[in-house]
């Protein structure tokens, strides 16, 4: 159903003959989208790898994935692993199953890495293959064994052009990827972040050339955040071809058996609500101030236990100077109003010995404590 057809020209239609519109196939509601490539970037140490490892594990059992809407027949997922290998990181993947209730790895996720002996063919060097060569391989791949969804993790490994170059990343992207989503794969790369977002101080963007950011239908951030219960991982849409998803927190729970890695466990928290900016929060020797004066609430602390650093000396001096911290001698510190100090050779909450001291205000002796 097409419309005239010019000479050597392009073969288009109108809208007398344009065809039905197909509705986006969703695997993961608002995420991941069959055909279509998705970003999930995050900077080092918010665990991007263990929260791929339990995405896998949600859309080979059909489970849920934190509390958008997935399919509920199982997938089939190939696992590109260009960072690690197998030996590293197959106590993850079970762990990550288990944490699902599943014991061992099912048939339908499928995985492989140029870093793993048995990946190799005949012996030969598969990890001299580079990303822009890998195309026509993995397509087959996909058809052969009806591949759903293909993880990428991560993309500059595998690139032998500059990831800084956009011109290169596009071509890396459309000759080693995108023959994977006309296959009708859904296509996750998983990616590193820039580090001047770190902290919290912005928001984060994709490292490298951000074609990355224009080949993805869906581009996803992860970030470390403090919660009441300790950390948590931010998820947000940094770019989408549809409605977005709001952003939410995860928590991620590890139990281990002995030394080894057992059970990885994703618990869904809630919205995160907006992301506090730059100008919105305090500096740091505001912040540094205040965890000082909180610490020191339930009595006096050493100096070595209420933190170090250039800015934390900074911040105990200046409270001292406006007299809202008083030095009790010997790195002992407490608020100005503390009478209740243990007496001598009495241990404090902190487990700690208090010797004898002299107290003085305004340089006047006060006598032993």
């Amino acid at each position: 159903m097409t419309g005239p057809t010019a000479p050597r020209g392009l073969k288009v239609f109108n809208g007398q003959t344009a065809p039905d519109v197909k509705p986006v196939d969703w695997l993961v509601e608002k995420f991941l989208a069959r055909g279509a490539g998705t970003l999930l970037f995050g900077q080092p140490g918010v665990s991007k790898t263990v929260h791929a490892a339990h995405l896998v594990a949600c859309l080979v059992t059909g489970q849920p994935f934190a509390h958008l809407k997935t399919v509920r027949r199982g997938l089939r997922v190939l696992y590109l692993d260009f960072d690690g290998s197998w030996e590293w990181n197959h106590e993850l993947f079970t762990a990550a199953f288990r944490g699902l209730g599943v014991e061992g790895l099912p048939e339908s996720f499928v995985y492989y890495s140029p870093n793993t002996e048995e990946c190799t063919v005949q012996g030969q060097e598969v990890g001299l293959q580079t990303l822009e060569s890998l195309g026509p391989d993995l397509e087959a791949t996909v058809k052969a064994l009806r591949v759903d969804v293909v993880m990428c993790d991560s993309l500059g490994q595998m690139m032998v052009g500059d990831t800084n170059s956009g011109q290169d990343v596009a071509l890396a992207l459309r000759l080693g990827l995108n023959p994977a989503r006309k296959a009708g794969a859904a296509v996750l790369v998983i990616d590193h972040a820039t580090k001047s977002a770190a902290g919290g101080f912005g928001v984060p963007t994709p490292m490298g050339s951000q074609q990355k950011r224009a080949w993805a239908r869906v581009s996803v951030a992860l970030e470390r955040e403090e919660g009441e219960e300790g950390h948590v991982t931010r998820w947000s849409v940094d770019k989408s071809n549809t409605a977005p998803f709001e952003a939410f927190l995860t928590r991620t729970t590890f139990t281990n058996d002995g030394e080894a890695l057992h059970t990885v466990e994703l618990e869904f928290i809630g919205e995160a609500g907006p992301r506090t900016s730059f100008k919105d929060r305090p500096d740091r020797g505001t912040e540094t101030q205040q965890s000082i004066l909180d610490a020191l609430q339930d009595g006096p602390l050493q100096r070595g236990k209420l933190g170090r650093g250039g800015t934390f000396d900074r911040a105990l001096l200046t409270l001292e100077q406006a007299g809202q911290v008083v030095r009790l001698g010997r790195g002992l510190y407490g608020l100005p109003d503390a009478e209740t100090i243990p007496p001598p050779h009495q241990p404090l909450g902190n487990g700690g010995v208090v010797e004898v001291v002299t107290r003085s205000v305004n340089g006047e002796e006060l006598g032993a404590w």
